[in-house]
């Protein structure tokens, strides 16, 4: 039993398979601490400005995959809003699951993704993000920013990033690649696995993937193969 997760590969036609081109999309789940009144593409702007500092002073982390997961544990985990990615990816799923599962479900689906991350940043080759526009809700708890990504060669990709207001902090839960939501896209993939298998077999499904994903960086490190 496993899951076919979506991907570049199996989703010929698609926007999404653009994200393995334009990997500066990772570089955009940033710190998102409100300071004073700043809003958040001026949060987005800045945080995204240190990690590619941090990128670009190391040229080398590319082929260090410890590295990189400290760079996505440092500034991408804390700040995104998983629990609410998770509630949106599975819909009336989630409505059904227990609370202990919700809760298995967001860590494992967090941890999927975050590795898939880690992995992708070695990807990261210099493009360029433009911030087109900022928008909050009157009540301000939600916002939207609209952005896209530059790169030589090729036409620009827009990405839109949803954030939820929490406390004094933004985080996102959802990103829509030229109007596709990431967590839209998961959620047939998921429904699919619930189906056959329910709700303890996605889970079980993602453990496994999970799993394979560290022995594949585990693997990789220049330690492991000495």
């Amino acid at each position: 039993m496993g899951i076919e997760f979506l991907s570049p590969q199996t989703m010929a036609g698609s926007p999404v398979k653009a994200m393995s081109r334009y990997v500066l999309l990772l570089l955009l789940w940033p710190v998102l601490v409100l300071a004073g009144d700043q809003q958040p593409a001026e949060v987005i702007r800045s945080a995204t400005d240190r990690v590619l500092a941090e990128l670009e002073a190391a040229p080398g982390i590319g082929s260090d995959p410890e590295k990189l997961n400290r760079v996505v544990q440092e500034h991408i985990v804390p700040h995104v809003d998983f629990v609410t990615m998770s509630r949106l990816t599975l819909g009336k799923n989630w409505r059904q699951a227990t609370p202990e599962q919700r809760s298995v479900f967001a860590r494992e689906f967090g941890t999927l993704l975050t590795k898939t991350y880690s992995t992708a940043l070695a990807e990261y080759a210099n493009q360029q993000v433009e911030i087109l526009s900022s928008s909050v809700s009157a009540d301000n708890r939600r916002g939207t920013v609209r952005t896209r990504i530059v790169e030589n060669g090729r036409a620009p990709l827009a990405i839109d990033y949803s954030l939820v207001h929490v406390g004094n902090t933004w985080k996102i839960y959802d990103v829509r690649i030229e109007g596709v939501s990431l967590a839209i896209n998961y959620r047939s993939t998921f429904a699919l696995e619930i189906r056959n298998h329910g709700i303890d077999g996605l889970i079980e499904s993602l453990v496994e993937r999970n799993t394979h994903k560290l022995d594949k960086l585990t693997a990789a490190s220049p330690d492991a193969m000495h």
